[in-house]
């Protein structure tokens, strides 16, 4: 019985920690697209991980599960075009990463996965594991 409640305790943890991690991607796409186009300040405290997420996450919602490298390459820059004040920060951004973002935009991977194997985020840490004895 008391497994069962940890079980069912970890799933629910696991559902929320996936709700955040996606209300997080969300929130930052919300702040990206308030951003005025002659706000320099606001533009500047824009990390790298928040512009990855950003361009990841319209890209992906943008290209089939049978794209081409030239498709999505065609949709990065697009996607950069219409970034507003962050275009130029995006085109650099594409430009570095860009044999590498084709790659990974082509796997099932999400914004946060992508963005973190080319560096620009941090990755999550491991989940710890636990170990029960049968009691």
């Amino acid at each position: 019985m008391l497994r069962n409640v940890f079980l069912v305790s970890l799933l629910i943890y696991a559902v929320c920690a996936v709700h955040l991690e996606i209300r997080d991607v969300d929130s930052a796409e919300e702040e990206l697209e308030e951003i005025p186009a002659d706000s320099m300040t606001k533009q500047q405290i824009f990390t790298k991980c928040s512009i990855c997420k950003y361009i990841m996450k319209r890209v992906k919602k943008r290209i089939s599960s049978k794209a081409t490298p030239d498709e999505i390459k065609n949709k990065l820059n697009n996607t950069c075009e219409k970034a507003g004040p962050l275009k130029s920060k995006c085109k650099k951004f594409v430009e570095k990463y860009l044999s590498t973002l084709i790659d990974e935009l082509m796997t099932d991977d999400g914004p946060k996965t992508i963005c973190s194997k080319v560096h620009a985020c941090k990755p999550e840490p491991p989940i710890k594991e636990f170990i029960f004895n049968n009691f």
